[in-house]
């Protein structure tokens, strides 16, 4: 069976035409999830081909009939160590007062801020309790309001945007 030169470090898309080009089978895993010959691992629904190859798994022995050899990609937001790329700081709360709030970040509109990092396929900031994208999942941004919220899984299972307050 042919081989494949490391491409740690390189791109997925330069390292899955190299794949092709040498007629072997591959599979992208997501880095931290467990990636094996053993079959462990979760595969990568999606990925940029600019993104960086944390590490390689060749299978040279056939060991698993899923793949050749597999190429592992950080997860969304972070690094091949599994930090975090980008994280903004947290807004002040604004102070309450009788005739509405002072302090707080300011913006446009409903007084929102402006400086969302990440925002809805349509441009927009997101909102406390808006389900997330998958490809968020795990990251934090600032919301419509101001607040800082982060993308994780509620008591139901389901990914959404939180402040980490209920209700």
């Amino acid at each position: 069976m042919p081989t494949l030169d490391d491409h740690s470090g390189r791109t997925i898309g330069r390292a899955v035409a190299a794949a092709r080009r040498a007629g072997l089978t591959y599979a992208v895993y997501l880095q931290g999830t467990g990636a094996s010959l053993d079959g462990g691992g979760r595969r990568a629904s999606s990925w940029g081909a600019r993104e960086k190859v944390c590490a390689q798994l060749d299978d040279p022995d056939d060991v698993t009939g899923a793949f050749d050899v597999a190429f592992v990609v950080a997860r969304d937001g972070r690094d091949c160590a599994g930090r975090l790329l980008y994280t903004p700081k947290p807004t002040p709360e604004p102070v309450k007062t009788s005739g509405g709030t002072t302090g707080g970040s300011s913006g446009s509109g409903g007084g929102g801020s402006t400086d969302c990092a990440i925002t809805s396929p349509a441009g927009n900031c997101y909102a406390d309790g808006q389900f997330c994208a998958a490809r968020h999942h795990g990251m934090s941004t600032y919301g419509k309001g101001g607040e800082y919220l982060t993308c994780e899984q509620d008591a139901g299972g389901i990914w959404r945007w939180s402040d980490g307050r209920p209700g």
